[in-house]
């Protein structure tokens, strides 16, 4: 049952827009963080991960965020992570202290506008 996680790609200017929804466990997150890898140019200023339509995330979820940050920060790009207080992906986040890694937001909008120059 691969098809528990979808992944909805946009790009606004030079920022990139990764919407994850459903469930994100070990069945998908390895091809949903090579698919949003991929989406990302290296011309892109930053990535927004919006998990504001997430169910669940499981440690390889965290894993696949964690992999992102780290190879978006090694080539200069921004991370920003949307996750609603109270809900339980934003929970696990806090858990796993995420936004030591990279900022974790309410909105799309406010994950937007925290990117350099944008908003």
């Amino acid at each position: 049952m691969m098809d528990l996680v979808q992944l909805a790609i946009e790009e606004r200017d030079d920022v990139v827009i990764a919407r994850v929804t459903g469930e994100l466990d070990l069945a998908g997150a390895p091809s949903t963080g090579d698919a949003i890898g991929e989406a990302v140019p290296t011309s892109a200023r930053a990535l927004v991960v919006d998990f504001s339509g997430l169910e669940f995330i499981d440690s390889s979820g965290i894993a696949m965020l964690f992999s992102l940050a780290r190879r978006l920060g090694s080539r200069r790009q921004e991370l920003r992570v949307v996750a609603e207080d109270g809900k339980p992906v934003a929970r696990v986040l806090e858990i796993v202290e995420f936004d030591r890694a990279a900022p974790v937001l309410q909105t799309l909008d406010e994950a937007l506008a925290s990117v350099d120059g944008t908003g």
